[in-house]
């Protein structure tokens, strides 16, 4: 019971700091700032925070299903 305690608590620590990166990820996307870099950098942020967003999604899930 401990383990899978602390396991869901690394899950849940895991998700809290991803929503946070990806919130400031898809702030600065959407900020004139984003106008400073070139295409290929704000390309590859654009699958960057794609990817952070399929990831999020799955420790939802993994978190629901325990």
């Amino acid at each position: 019971f401990n383990i899978m305690s602390d396991f869901k608590t690394r899950l849940e620590t895991e998700k809290v700091e991803l929503e946070e990166r990806l919130s400031r990820l898809d702030d600065f996307l959407m900020s004139d700032k984003v106008k400073d870099i070139d295409d290929v950098q704000k390309a590859l942020l654009g699958v960057q925070s794609t990817a952070m967003n399929t990831y999020l999604r799955c420790l939802e899930e993994r978190l629901e299903r325990l």
